[in-house]
C-alpha cells in the first residue's frame, strides 16, 4: 500500500430534510441568503452538502416556489444547474431552464426564483484556483464569471455534463462507508471538476488554441511519459501542467487538438490500457486488485466499472480468458496426434 493510498482527507457530509424555507437558507454552508416561499402549500426540502479540499458541492430539492436572494462566500465562485424543475425559473429576471449553467462569484448577488418544485445542483470553489487554471484565457477570469453571472451560459451539452458530473460525485461521496476520502481519490475528483469548469468558463477555442497546435504533440508526449512514470500515484492535472510548463487551459487544448479527448480522460484511459496489458501478461498469477493498485486505481468496484465501459468486459474476464489459461488446454487436447506429423503446438 502506497503513501498516497494510506493518506486520507476528510469529506464532510450533511443530508437533512427541512420544513421552512428560511431554515433551509441558513443551513447552506458559506452562503448569506434569504429564501421566501412564494407558492402556497406545506414547505419541505432536502439539502445535501459535501465538502472536501475547499470544494463545496450541494443539492437542494424544494417542494415550493422560492425567491432566493443573497451572496456566496467572498473569494468563491459558484456554478449551478437544475436537475429537475416543474417549470421555468427566473435568474435576475430572465428565464432559465435545464439547458442553462448559472454562475455567481463572491461579489455578485443571487437573485433566483424557482418554480413550484425543483432540484438544483451546485459547486463552489476558490476563485484563486480558477485564475490558475485559466491563466492563458486573456483577461480576468473574474470578469468572465461576472459576465456569465448576468447572462447564464445556455448550452445543453455543457449543462448535461455538469449535471451528470455532480450527480455522480454526490452519489459516490454520500455513499462512502465513512468520511475518510483517500488522497488519490480526492485528487482525481478535484481534477475532474477542474477540467469541467475550465471548459465551461473558457468556451469556444480562441487564438491561443490555434497558436499552441504546433507544440501540442510534444506537450501530449511529455504528459504521457510523466503519467506513466507515476502510474501508481497518478499526478493531478496541476502536476502535469507544472511538468509540461503550460496552463491547464493550454493542456486541455493540446490534448483536444491531438487526441480529441481531455487530458484527464486520456490519462485515465492510458492507465486502463496498462492494467489490461498486465492482466493479459500475468493472467492467473496476479490478483485484479493488485494490478488495479499498480496502475493507481484504489476503488476496485469503480475500476471494474470503468474497465468494463472501456473494454466491454470485466477485468476478471480478461485475466481468465486472455491471460494464458486457454493455451494449456489447447495443447492438452491435441496430445501430439496431428495427422501431418509432430504437433507444432507442442513445439512452441
Amino acid at each position: 500500500m502506497t503513501t498516497a493510498e494510506m493518506a486520507a482527507t476528510r469529506a464532510y457530509r450533511r443530508d437533512r430534510e427541512l420544513l421552512d424555507s428560511q431554515d433551509h437558507a441558513r443551513e447552506l454552508a458559506g452562503w448569506n441568503q434569504n429564501y421566501d416561499q412564494i407558492s402556497r402549500g406545506a414547505f419541505r426540502s432536502r439539502l445535501v452538502e459535501i465538502e472536501f479540499d475547499n470544494i463545496h458541492i450541494f443539492q437542494e430539492e424544494l417542494s415550493q416556489a422560492v425567491f432566493q436572494t443573497g451572496q456566496c462566500c467572498k473569494g468563491t465562485v459558484a456554478l449551478g444547474v437544475f436537475s429537475a424543475m416543474s417549470g421555468e425559473a427566473r435568474w435576475h429576471g430572465g428565464a432559465v431552464g435545464m439547458d442553462d449553467v448559472l454562475f455567481l462569484d463572491g461579489q455578485g448577488e443571487l437573485v433566483l426564483t424557482t418554480p413550484k418544485t425543483s432540484c438544483i445542483l451546485g459547486v463552489g470553489l476558490p476563485a484563486q484556483e480558477l485564475e490558475i487554471w485559466c491563466d492563458d484565457m486573456g483577461g480576468s477570469t473574474g470578469e468572465r464569471v461576472r459576465r456569465l453571472s448576468a447572462s447564464p451560459l445556455r448550452d445543453r451539452l455543457a449543462a448535461e455534463r455538469l449535471r451528470t458530473s455532480l450527480i455522480s460525485l454526490i452519489g459516490e461521496l454520500l455513499n462512502r462507508p465513512d468520511d475518510k476520502l483517500p488522497v488519490a481519490v480526492a485528487r482525481q475528483l478535484h481534477d475532474e471538476l477542474a477540467g469541467l469548469i475550465v471548459d465551461l468558463l473558457c468556451g469556444e477555442p480562441g487564438k491561443e488554441e490555434r497558436r499552441i497546435t504546433g507544440k501540442a504533440k510534444k506537450v501530449v508526449q511529455r504528459a504521457r511519459a510523466y503519467a506513466l512514470d507515476r502510474r501508481e500515484e497518478p499526478p493531478t492535472m496541476i502536476d502535469v501542467c507544472k511538468h509540461t510548463y503550460v496552463s491547464l487551459r493550454t493542456l486541455q487544448n493540446c490534448f483536444q487538438a491531438v487526441l480529441g479527448e481531455s487530458p484527464a480522460t486520456y490519462l485515465k484511459m492510458l492507465r486502463l490500457n496498462g492494467a489490461k496489458r498486465d492482466l493479459i501478461k500475468r493472467g492467473g498469477n496476479a490478483l485484479v486488485s493488485d494490478i488495479a493498485a499498480d496502475w493507481g486505481f484504489w476503488h476496485l468496484s469503480q475500476f471494474s466499472s470503468d474497465y468494463r465501459r472501456m473494454f466491454g468486459e470485466l477485468p476478471s474476464a480478461t485475466r481468465i480468458m486472455r491471460g494464458g489459461s486457454l493455451v494449456a488446454p489447447e495443447r492438452r487436447e491435441c496430445r501430439g496426434r496431428c495427422s501431418s506429423g509432430p504437433c507444432r503446438r507442442l513445439q512452441t
